[in-house]
C-alpha cells in the first residue's frame, strides 16, 4: 500500500473511535475505546477532560500501531456537540467535560425559554431554541453553582477542541459547526452579543474563542502527544468539526437536498440546505462553511432506549443480543406489538415526558416488546422528519447510519415507516470518515468536500413494502395519540 494516510477521530458521547484511512478513504486500521460517563448526581452526565483525552489517546494508539505513522498526512477530529468544556489560557481544564446528555441545567433552561422575547431572539438569531444540554443553560448553571470555575475559565470550547489541544497545544479555538450550537449568529457566521444577552450571559463574551473553518490547519502533533499516541511529531491537524456534520459527510449527505438519519446516542435527523428557516422543532446549524447548513431535529431517543431494552432482557452478550433481534424479526411484519415512547433520557416535547409502554397484552413475549422498542425509535425518525418537512424538501434515498442501522430489520422498518427508499453506508464509522475527509481537504488532497463524498460506499437502497403502509400509519397514529394522552399526567408529575 502506497500513498498518504488520513486519521479520523470521532469522539461521541460514550465512545471514541480512531480510524486510519487510505488516500481513497478506505479504512485500514481502527482503534476504539469507551469514554466513561459519570452520573454523580441526578441529571448529571460528565467525565473529566483527562478521561476524555485518555480514551482518545488509547484509541489513536491502537489504530496507529497498525500502520506506519510517518505516512499519516493529516488528522481530523469530530466530537459530540453541545455540552460544556471550560479551559484556562493554556488549554487546561477548569471544569468537567459535560456531555450533551446532561440535564442539570433544567431550571436555567426553563427560565431562559420561559421569557418569550429572549427565546424568540435565541431562535431567530442562533437558529435554534436553547438546548437543555447546551452551553447556554450549562454556563448559567455553572455561574450559579461553581462561580470559581467560571472565574478561572478563559475559553469555552467543545469536545473535539479538547482533543485537538492535547494533540497540538496552542491557543483554544473552535469551528463554525460547533460554535453554531451556542451563541453564533448563524446567518453571519459570527459570535452574537445579542444572543449572549438573551441568555443573560453578557459576562461570558470573554470566553468565546476565535472561529476557524473546519478544514483549516490548526497546528501539528507535539512531542508530548507522540508519547501518548504513537503519532509522528509534526503531523498536521485540522480544526475539526461537530460529529453530526462529520457523519453527514460520511453518509454522502452533506449536499443540499439530502436527508440523513443517525440512530446513535441521539436520534439525529438532518437535511442539508443553504436556507435559513428556523423553527422550535429543529436546529438550523452552520456546517463546515458559512453558506452550508444542516437543519437537524434531534432527541436522545435512539440507542439509550435500545440499550435499556437489551440490558433488561439480558442481551448484553453478542449472541444474546442477536437472539433478541431474531425474535423481533421472526414476528409477522404487521404483528400486534406494544407502543413505546423512548424518552429514557429526554424527549423533543420538553423536560416533563418520560418513557412509557402501552398496549401490553398477555399474549406478548419479549420479542413483541423488543420490537415495540424498535418501533418507538423508528417513530422518532418520523416525528423529527415530519417537522423538517414543513420547510424543507429532500430527494434520493434517505441515508441511514448509527449502530442500529447494522440491523436489517431496523433498516426495513425505517423504509416502511418513512415510505421512502433507505440506503445504509457500508462503512461502520461514518463520523471518522467525515473527520478524515476534512483532514484530507485541509492539506489539499481533495479539491472539495464533494469529491470526498463521492468515495462513500452505499448499500443498495432498501425499498418500503407498499402493503405495510397502512400498518405503519396506524403505528405512527398510535404513537402520536399516546403522546397526547400522557401530556396531562407528565405535567402533573414533572
Amino acid at each position: 500500500m502506497t500513498g498518504p494516510l488520513f486519521l479520523g477521530i470521532d469522539a461521541g458521547q460514550t465512545t471514541v473511535k480512531a480510524v486510519v484511512h487510505d488516500d481513497r478513504l478506505h479504512p485500514v486500521a481502527t482503534g476504539r475505546r469507551s469514554s466513561p460517563v459519570h452520573h454523580p448526581r441526578p441529571r448529571f452526565a460528565e467525565r473529566t477532560q483527562d478521561e476524555l483525552w485518555a480514551s482518545a489517546a488509547g484509541a489513536i494508539a491502537d489504530a496507529v500501531s497498525q500502520v506506519d505513522a510517518s505516512r499519516i498526512a493529516a488528522i481530523g477530529i469530530s466530537g459530540h456537540g453541545d455540552g460544556l468544556h471550560l479551559v484556562d489560557d493554556d488549554g487546561g481544564p477548569v471544569s468537567p467535560a459535560i456531555t450533551a446528555m446532561d440535564g442539570r441545567a433544567f431550571r436555567e433552561w426553563q427560565r431562559i425559554t420561559g421569557v418569550a422575547d429572549r427565546a424568540k431572539t435565541i431562535l431567530e438569531v442562533s437558529g435554534q431554541q436553547a438546548p437543555l444540554g447546551g452551553a447556554g443553560p450549562l454556563l448559567a448553571w455553572m455561574r450559579e453553582n461553581d462561580p470559581d470555575a467560571t472565574e478561572r475559565a478563559a475559553h469555552l470550547i467543545w469536545c473535539k477542541d479538547v482533543l485537538r489541544l492535547r494533540l497540538i497545544g496552542g491557543r483554544p479555538e473552535t469551528d463554525l459547526s460547533d460554535a453554531t450550537a451556542s451563541f453564533l449568529d448563524m446567518r453571519r457566521g459570527e459570535w452574537s452579543r445579542e444572543v449572549l444577552e438573551a441568555y443573560d450571559l453578557g459576562w461570558a463574551e470573554r470566553l468565546l474563542p476565535p472561529l476557524r473553518r473546519s478544514a483549516d490547519i490548526a497546528g501539528a502533533v507535539t512531542a508530548d502527544a507522540v508519547a501518548a499516541t504513537g503519532l509522528a511529531e509534526g503531523t498536521p491537524v485540522v480544526v475539526g468539526l461537530h460529529d453530526v456534520q462529520a457523519s453527514a459527510i460520511g453518509s454522502a449527505a452533506l449536499v443540499p437536498g439530502r436527508l440523513s438519519l443517525i440512530a446513535g446516542s441521539f436520534s439525529t435527523n438532518g437535511v442539508t440546505t443553504t436556507g435559513d428557516e428556523v423553527d422550535p422543532r429543529w436546529q438550523c446549524r452552520v456546517s463546515i462553511r458559512p453558506d452550508l447548513r444542516v437543519a437537524m431535529s434531534t432527541s436522545p431517543t435512539a440507542s439509550p432506549a435500545l440499550e435499556w431494552a437489551v440490558r433488561v432482557f439480558g442481551g448484553e452478550a453478542d449472541d444474546a443480543r442477536d437472539a433478541l433481534f431474531a425474535e423481533a424479526a421472526a414476528l409477522e411484519p404487521d404483528a400486534d406489538t406494544p407502543a413505546m415512547l423512548p424518552y429514557l433520557l429526554g424527549s423533543p416535547l420538553g423536560d416533563a415526558p418520560t418513557a412509557a409502554f402501552a398496549g401490553i397484552g398477555a399474549g406478548h413475549g419479549r420479542g413483541h416488546v423488543f420490537r415495540g422498542v424498535l418501533e418507538g425509535i423508528v417513530c422518532m425518525h418520523v416525528w423529527h422528519t415530519r417537522a423538517l418537512a414543513t420547510s424543507y424538501d429532500w430527494s434520493g434515498p434517505i441515508r441511514l447510519g448509527g449502530g442500529i442501522s447494522r440491523s436489517p430489520l431496523y433498516v426495513q422498518m425505517v423504509a416502511d415507516a418513512m415510505g421512502q427508499p433507505v440506503s445504509v453506508v457500508r462503512g461502520d464509522e461514518v463520523g471518522a470518515f467525515g473527520a478524515a475527509a476534512v483532514a484530507a481537504l485541509g492539506v489539499g488532497h481533495f479539491a472539495s468536500i464533494d469529491e470526498a463524498q463521492e468515495l462513500v460506499e452505499l448499500a443498495d437502497p432498501v425499498v418500503p413494502r407498499v402493503e405495510l403502509a397502512g400498518h405503519w400509519q396506524r403505528i405512527v397514529a398510535r404513537f402520536d395519540a399516546l403522546n397526547d394522552s400522557l401530556a396531562p399526567w407528565w405535567n402533573e408529575n414533572a
